[in-house]
């Protein structure tokens, strides 16, 4: 690798670090305040209380996204649970720096419980409820009845349950997920994604009556597009992947 080249790399920090905690005051912190700003408007009755995230394709920075987001409804003071629904590639757990050990497939399983899974952390304001144990039977899982009922569990002690789940086009498990949120937040990697893929993943999800909710761009350049706004609701955010 060319020497100017590898100097110019730029630096991927970890899972654990959430952006808006640790850089208040920035372009990309205020891209997600108004975000949050156009989700209170949209939900001023409090009908969503599930909100699911997903995007066309991996590495769009999904994870990262609702991590944020996580973090700021939480220090406007609501409770907020993160969930990993998504089993086959599972990250949120990254966020907390944990092994993805006694999580929603655990539950599921009854290898553990609702309270022994759920991870809390003051620092953050918000708990987690990482994937847990892989398995093969993703879909099977995410269409029982306990699962559902499991979502319906979280609805009564948290004011918001986010969802972290796959991407559209790759698996279909984003899509059976629908059926346990109240709407969608749709995320898009400027320049990443091409328009074909993007249309073709919001198809799908028009196809199965999916209430999109909002849609985030991210990974904006802010050289050229300094608030990163084109798509509805969006934000600058350079550098981080799923």
């Amino acid at each position: 690798m060319p020497k100017n080249k590898l100097f110019n790399l730029k630096k991927i920090p970890p899972y654990n670090y959430i952006w808006v905690k640790e850089n208040p005051i920035s372009y990309i912190t205020e891209g997600f305040q108004k975000f949050l700003a156009n989700l209170e408007y949209v939900n001023v009755d409090q009908k969503y209380k599930v909100l699911q995230v997903t995007s066309s394709l991996t590495g769009e920075g999904k994870s990262t996204f609702f991590s944020n987001v996580a973090y700021l409804l939480s220090q406007k003071g609501h409770k907020v649970i993160l969930v990993d629904l998504d089993l086959r590639k599972p990250k949120i757990h990254r966020i907390y720096d944990i092994e993805n050990k006694n999580g929603i497939t655990d539950i599921l399983t009854e290898r553990s419980t609702l309270e022994n899974s759920i991870k809390k952390n003051k620092k953050l304001g918000f708990d987690v409820l990482n994937s847990g144990e892989k398995t093969n039977a993703v879909v099977n899982l995410l269409e029982s009845k306990k699962m559902k009922n499991l979502i319906e569990k979280l609805k009564t002690i948290y004011d918001y349950v986010l969802i972290d789940s796959p991407p559209v086009i790759n698996v279909s498990d984003a899509l059976y997920i629908s059926k346990l949120s109240d709407a969608i937040i749709f995320v898009i990697a400027q320049k990443q994604v091409k328009k074909a893929v993007i249309k073709e993943a919001v198809s799908l999800l028009k196809l199965n009556n999916i209430n999109v909710l909002g849609v985030a761009m991210n990974k904006v350049d802010l050289k050229n597009n300094r608030y990163g706004y084109g798509y509805g609701y969006g934000y600058g955010y350079e550098y981080q992947s799923e």
